[in-house]
């Protein structure tokens, strides 16, 4: 069955995604800081919507509005790194971005279209998909206003494509970790402070 084979394929990414997260160096640099935060709070959003689905008794109304959450913390994570200002990240690190999800995605678009980096790329390849769900108004409440009786189970069409999306914006946030530690570890220079470990599994 597709559906199964494509949460087979979730889990693979999430457990690999864990294995790049897991006990990386943290940069002492609050704009990396609070952007991989951002990052590790989205992981836990996907694997959150792949132990929904993966239940004997799937719970796809939670999947449904847990992927919101994880595309709005995944692009927070953008914005900090791509958008903000300082002193947008420190009213960040105080109160939030204050943003909603459509400004936050659009914003990170604006920054990266045409730019040649791997989350650029992401971004591209999953533009349809990511803009139909922000944009295009509400679509997990779609499977209750057309279905004729009261179900628990969303159409396994409806369940695929918000799984699609799940992993896309997962392999999203790992590129963008990727290039945040990339970008920022290096060993401690004389009279700086040590990278902290970052542990998902605490």
């Amino acid at each position: 069955m597709q559906l199964d084979h494509l949460l087979a394929r979730a889990q693979s990414l999430a457990y690999r995604i864990s294995a790049d997260f897991n006990g990386q160096p943290l940069p002492p640099d609050r704009r990396a800081c609070a952007a991989i935060g951002c990052l590790t709070v989205a992981q836990q959003h996907h694997c959150g919507i792949i132990l929904l689905l993966r239940d004997d008794m799937p719970v796809h109304a939670s999947a449904f509005a847990l992927i919101g959450h994880q595309i709005e913390t995944a692009f927070n994570a953008l914005w900090l790194w791509y958008c903000a200002s300082e002193e947008e990240l420190g009213r960040f690190l105080a109160d939030g971005s204050g943003k909603t999800m459509r400004q936050l995605v659009a914003q990170v678009d604006g920054v990266l279209a045409g730019s040649d980096g791997p989350e650029a790329a992401l971004l591209r390849d999953h533009w349809a998909r990511l803009s139909d769900f922000v944009f295009s108004g509400e679509r997990r409440i779609r499977h209750w206003l057309n279905a004729n009786e009261v179900d628990a189970m969303y159409a396994e069409e409806a369940v695929i494509e918000l799984l699609e999306l799940s992993n896309s914006i997962a392999e999203l946030g790992l590129a963008s970790f990727r290039t945040i530690h990339d970008k920022h570890f290096t060993a401690p220079r004389s009279g700086e402070a040590a990278p902290v470990r970052l542990d998902l599994a605490k």
